[in-house]
């Protein structure tokens, strides 16, 4: 456990980066929402689609699988930066976008926060970390030195690895059966 700490406290920049990211497309996504509503809500309803299933167990897997691989994608992509930091701005944007969304259907708030917050206090932190994870990686491909180089990428992959199975993966199963049975019962 201590290790873990350490490795995440190693981390708190990039993870810290990717949460900036994140945060500067709720903005833009309730800015944007007249410009892009008629594109945006049918790539909502896909989504619910694609985790939506018969039961509740079936649901939350659906959930749980969907966000595993963004996870993992996020590590992998983080060796390239961009998409990382893209795709952390996407999901901000598409935050702002439903807030938005929410408030034209008077829906309001207190909506919003039932329907995220119990599930997103365990998602965003595994989205974050797994984030901030791939681009640990990415930017240990900068050093200087090649031996140092290969030194700190294998130990940024190894770090990535262990902390995604123990803290990532833990993390956004908890999430996806909360927000099965819990969130989605305080917004009926």
């Amino acid at each position: 456990m201590k290790e873990i700490r350490k490795v995440l406290a190693r981390n708190n920049g990039v993870i810290a980066f990717c949460i900036a990211s994140f945060l500067l497309g709720i903005p833009a996504g309730y800015a944007l929402y007249d410009n892009i509503e008629g594109i945006m809500l049918p790539v909502l309803k896909q989504m619910k689609e694609m985790v939506s299933h018969e039961t509740n167990l079936e649901t939350a897997l659906g959930i749980f699988f969907n966000n595993y691989k963004v996870s993992i994608y996020l590590v992998v992509a983080g060796t390239l930066i961009l998409p990382t930091l893209f795709i952390m701005f996407s999901n901000g944007f598409l935050m702002g976008f439903v807030i938005k969304y929410l408030q034209v259907k008077d829906l309001g708030l207190v909506f919003f926060l039932k329907g995220i917050i119990p599930h997103g206090i365990f998602e965003l932190p595994a989205i974050f970390i797994a984030g901030g994870l791939g681009l640990r990686i990415g930017l240990s491909f900068f050093t200087v030195d090649n031996k140092k180089r290969a030194c700190d990428v294998s130990s940024s992959i190894r770090e990535a690895a262990a902390i995604h199975i123990l803290v990532v993966t833990p993390l956004l199963l908890l999430a996806a059966f909360v927000e099965t049975y819990i969130s989605a019962a305080l917004i009926k």
